[in-house]
């Protein structure tokens, strides 16, 4: 790690493994000059405002919900270099795991199970290190020990870790607080997100603080970056400003990826805490842009679906598969049948009529049942 580098950092340095030193954060909140960040904040504020809006309307917003939190798990691990699709990642919610690449495969899929239990468990316990303990026991489930690591599931680490391109921790860039400290650092920071001071701080501000401080202080072994993600969604869920958790911002850091993990550093090293600050809040702005955007698309494509079948007078049934579309993306004969309670012949039929409608495509993947998908649905989140 480069200490010549840490001009005015936000926090301190300490000895630890191979003579090297690591950094320990400060325990928030930063002084921060609002008035420096009122323009970016207010845009924020308003683009949040008017997703959550749009959220609130939507007829049935799981619909919408689904995909956006398969397409958030993908982009979040894609950070980590992990790496599956969006036809993978569905067939695996199936069963069809001879079709995925299976161990990326799972842990996207263990990301979407773990933003999902967290929203469940905030009706148990606030955001709290046992909450996060929970995420990470999730995230890392059922993965071979390569991956998942020789650690206990939902603990933090017990030695030092790094952050680098190398397995050397003295070619490191980053070097988080050191054992001891990072339990000190995760007690103060669960103080600061559950008091009830911290609502005086605009609720966006505060997000940028706790991913900063989480993503330093790294407590976890493995899957920081993916757990530090899921806080976002969680926090807005708790504090009631997203009622449906619709803002998800893995696509933005992974399309600025470089200047995510430099401005991180550079709130460590120099205290920039504003450019950091407005970076997050840039990232609000475009995600919510972004989602509104695929909300429109995905209601323009519903909206098409539903005159091609009735142009075609197909029936009532067919359009109870159409809408389920929207929420599975993907489908088989047999999953229609289970549905619709109708028979395989009818099942299969109706299956065929989408087909001919262009709203299904079969890509070739075929596990015990053949895989249809809704590839224009899909485009839209991909």
């Amino acid at each position: 790690m480069d200490l010549a580098a840490f001009q005015k950092p936000a926090g301190y340095l300490l000895p630890t493994v191979f003579d090297e030193r690591a950094f320990v954060p400060y325990p928030l909140p930063p002084e921060i000059d609002y008035g420096s960040i009122a323009k970016v904040l207010s845009e924020a504020d308003q683009k949040l405002g008017e997703l959550r809006g749009i959220g609130e309307y939507l007829p049935n917003p799981y619909l919408l919900i689904r995909p956006l939190q398969r397409k958030e798990a993908i982009s979040s691990s894609n950070i980590e270099g992990t790496f599956t699709s969006l036809p993978e990642l569905l067939m695996l919610e199936y069963g069809a795991e001879e079709f995925t690449k299976s161990i990326d495969t799972k842990e996207v899929y263990n990301y979407i199970g773990a933003l999902q239990k967290g929203i469940s468990l905030l009706d148990e316990m606030p955001v709290s290190n046992r909450l996060l303990r929970h995420l990470h026991e999730e995230l890392l489930k059922n993965l071979p020990k390569h991956r998942a690591g020789p650690f206990p599931l939902g603990e933090f680490r017990q030695e030092q870790n790094f952050i680098g391109k190398v397995k050397d921790i003295k070619k490191s860039r980053f070097n988080p607080p050191p054992p001891g400290e990072h339990v000190r650092c995760m007690a103060e920071l669960e103080k600061f997100i559950n008091s009830e001071d911290m609502y005086q701080i605009p609720t966006l501000v505060f997000l940028a603080l706790i991913h900063y401080q989480f993503e330093t202080i790294h407590p976890f072994p493995d899957g920081n970056g993916r757990v530090g993600r899921l806080i976002i969604p969680l926090i807005l869920h708790e504090r009631k400003v997203m009622q449906q958790p619709l803002l998800y911002m893995s696509q933005f850091f992974e399309d600025n990826k470089d200047e995510y993990v430099d401005l991180m550093l550079g709130v460590s090293r120099n205290s920039a805490w504003i450019s950091w600050v407005e970076f997050f809040l840039r990232g609000v702005i475009e995600s919510s842009v972004n989602t509104i955007d695929k909300i429109k698309q995905v209601r323009d494509l519903q909206e098409q679906y539903k005159q091609r079948c009735q142009q075609a007078r197909s029936s009532a049934l067919l359009l109870q598969i159409v809408d389920s579309l929207f929420e599975k993306i993907a489908i088989t004969i047999p999953s229609v049948k289970e549905m619709t309670g109708t028979s395989y012949t009818a099942a299969k039929n109706n299956v065929e009529k989408l087909v001919e409608y262009g709203i299904l495509k079969d890509l070739g993947f075929r596990s015990k049942s053949k895989f249809y998908f809704a590839v224009e649905l899909m485009q839209i989140f991909e």
